[in-house]
């Protein structure tokens, strides 16, 4: 039987093997022990993007806060998704990448949900999502108010730009888009004028009672004072009704040209 303590190239080589591990379990101690030092600490964030629409105070808590917490690391050992993930807790906030800058500085890109319309007490965005944002009353108040069931944040976002071309023809401007529970729609004019379009039935339907308002614009700008406002029914068949105070009733308006005539 081969007795190994005897053999001497086959002791050399596993005093070699022994030798080589200890000083690479030495190394990786060292570099673990080098990267735990204040050399390498992160003392400095960074935010791009959409910093104007940033409550840029209360991120660089958030991630002082984490740092200080546990999510610390040096420059090469700080878990940059942990930093994202912190991030979630801001609903404003699209979407993030973080990146390293040497020596000491984590650079935090930010994309921010942007507002196009007031939706209750939060805010919907152009691609429908609904979130809470910290805007002043002054940048508030320009924003077109909204409001339908959450499930139809989308579809309101997504007709919001489609009536304001079929109203920007008659120099008219939006100022609050409502959908009801049942899916119908209203409209309210900076001009104070209310324009029920009611339920899109067909795919074509709200469509052709938009060429109906503006084949009839100018009748309807004719039996409006400025300023007094108004209420416009599109949902008949072949008609509106409208109601002024110039009016004091309601008029059944059927087939009438855009040189404000009946037919």
């Amino acid at each position: 039987m081969l007795n190994i303590w005897q053999d001497v190239d086959l002791m050399a080589w596993v005093a070699r093997l022994v030798m080589r591990v200890a000083l690479a379990l030495l190394a990786l101690a060292g570099v673990a022990w080098l990267l735990q030092r204040p050399y390498f600490a992160i003392n400095q964030f960074k935010f791009v993007g959409d910093v104007k629409q940033l409550d840029e105070a209360r991120l660089r808590d958030l991630l002082q806060k984490n740092l200080d917490s546990g999510l610390a690391g040096g420059f090469f050992s700080m878990e940059l998704k942990e930093v994202q993930n912190s991030l979630k807790e801001f609903s404003w906030v699209k979407s993030t990448s973080v990146r390293r800058v040497w020596p000491h500085e984590i650079e935090v890109s930010v994309e921010a949900f942007k507002p196009v319309a007031v939706w209750g007490s939060q805010y919907l965005s152009s691609d429908g999502d609904v979130f809470d944002a910290s805007l002043d009353e002054a940048t508030r108040r320009q924003l077109l108010v909204t409001q339908g069931p959450l499930e139809a944040s989308k579809l309101v976002a997504e007709q919001i730009p489609v009536f304001q071309e079929w109203l920007k023809p008659m120099g008219w401007s939006l100022r609050s888009l409502t959908l009801s529970e049942r899916y119908s729609w209203r409209l309210g004019l900076s001009n104070g004028l209310q324009i029920e379009f009611g339920r899109a039935d067909t795919p074509t339907v709200l469509q052709e009672r938009a060429t109906r308002l503006m084949q009839s614009a100018a009748f309807i700008k004719g039996n409006m004072k400025s300023g007094e406002g108004g209420y416009i029914d599109l949902r008949y068949p072949n008609g509106f009704a409208m109601r002024t105070d110039e009016l004091h009733r309601v008029a059944s308006v059927t087939n009438v040209n855009n040189t404000g005539e009946k037919k």
